[in-house]
């Protein structure tokens, strides 16, 4: 009769606590398991859109090498209807990315600095890949000077950048100055970037070198100009008082 009564409250006592906690135990496990099909969900829509971009990005590849990279009219106009769609299906992806940069290099070869320009811009504005981001600024500070803003590409370039990136970014800071006409602080920065060149980029070691020496010649024919300059000027001078 006891372990029966014992039982009986043993059965009362779960059934009270069920009472208070059964609804919050079913709506743990139904959020829990909503939780483990809602991740199981994303990561498949995920890897579903992966393949997409990687699948369009691929479609590009093919349209802008075709030819041997010298695609005709048709195959441009399929690389930039694809390229626009990565961009705009994909935007944060790195095939998006990487098509406005191959985007933007066609249009530089056609002369077409405007859109060049655009879409380095937009490459710089929305990877999250830092190597890309340092790879858009640098050829758009070269755009943007050869369109005739070589103060405004400076300041693309100033900042630290990865030892990698760093001859590359001094090189190119070399260019502007040249084409501004500071052949003293182009040469510099030319002696930067030969001091900066890592060992897998020694390939570039002999064109740097040929611009800095160009220019230490140059820089020598005006100190030599320079220096007839003022010594002729007394000479002058004189021959103007015995006048």
């Amino acid at each position: 009769m006891a372990d029966h009564i014992t039982e009986q409250e043993q059965i009362e006592s779960l059934k009270r606590w069920w009472a208070e906690n059964g609804k919050g135990i079913v709506t743990g496990v139904v959020l829990a398991l909503a939780g483990y099909f809602g991740f199981q969900w994303w990561q498949g829509a995920e890897r579903a859109k992966a393949e997409e971009a990687s699948n369009l990005y691929q479609e590009f590849v093919a349209a802008v090498s075709a030819n041997d990279g010298q695609p005709d009219n048709k195959q441009l106009t399929t690389a930039k209807t694809i390229g626009q769609q990565l961009k705009t299906d994909y935007a944060k992806r790195i095939y998006a990315s990487q098509a406005a940069l191959r985007l933007a290099a066609l249009a530089a070869e056609a002369n077409d600095l405007e859109v060049a320009e655009k879409e380095l811009q937009w490459a710089l504005d929305n990877t999250g890949e830092a190597a890309l981001q340092l790879l858009a600024k640098r050829r758009l500070a070269a755009i943007v000077a050869a369109r005739g803003k070589p103060d405004e590409a400076l300041k693309l370039l100033e900042g630290n950048v990865p030892p990698s990136f760093a001859a590359l970014y001094a090189e190119t800071r070399g260019d502007i100055l040249l084409q501004k006409g500071d052949k003293a602080g182009a040469r510099t920065a030319y002696q930067q970037a030969l001091a900066q060149l890592l060992p897998e980029q020694a390939g570039s070691a002999q064109l740097l070198r040929l611009k800095a020496e160009s220019l230490a010649g140059a820089e020598a024919a005006a100190g030599a100009a320079d220096t007839e300059s003022e010594q002729a000027s007394p000479a002058q001078a004189e021959e103007g008082d015995e006048q």
